[in-house]
């Protein structure tokens, strides 16, 4: 009995000290804002196929505030934080399943808008997908 009751105390211990390395690990990987000025690059293509290039000036923290403070998007709120439904005047139709999505410097964002945060220089692509 002793033996078992040792064995499920390490257990407790090591499960304890795996869940706080976990946390810590989380804790530390979230992105953080980048205070101050900074300027992006916002490439915008439309539905037609036409682009406009934005030159942003800002000292916001997420590509929403930056964004919404250009007057470039608009949106509401969803379950998961702003839901985009315009971008540069455009509205993506959802009714014919077209979406604003946007990239990184090519590449995807696991983030929402109003949750990535933005550093100087940065680039950001937004068109609309139809699914």
């Amino acid at each position: 009995m002793q033996k078992s009751t040792k064995k499920g105390l390490w257990l407790a211990v090591i499960v304890v000290v795996l869940a706080i390395a976990a946390f810590l690990v989380w804790k530390f990987a979230l992105p953080t804002a980048n205070e101050g000025a900074k300027t992006l690059n916002i490439d915008i293509t439309h539905l037609d196929g036409s682009t406009v290039e934005k030159e942003l000036h800002t000292d916001a923290e997420t590509l929403w505030d930056a964004m919404y403070e250009a007057k470039l998007i608009d949106g509401t709120d969803g379950d998961y934080g702003k839901w985009v439904t315009t971008v540069d005047g455009e509205v993506a139709d959802e009714a014919n399943n077209q979406y604003w999505l946007f990239t990184k410097g090519g590449e995807w964002v696991d983030t929402g808008c109003d949750s990535t945060y933005i550093a100087d220089g940065e680039s950001y692509e937004f068109f609309i997908e139809v699914f």
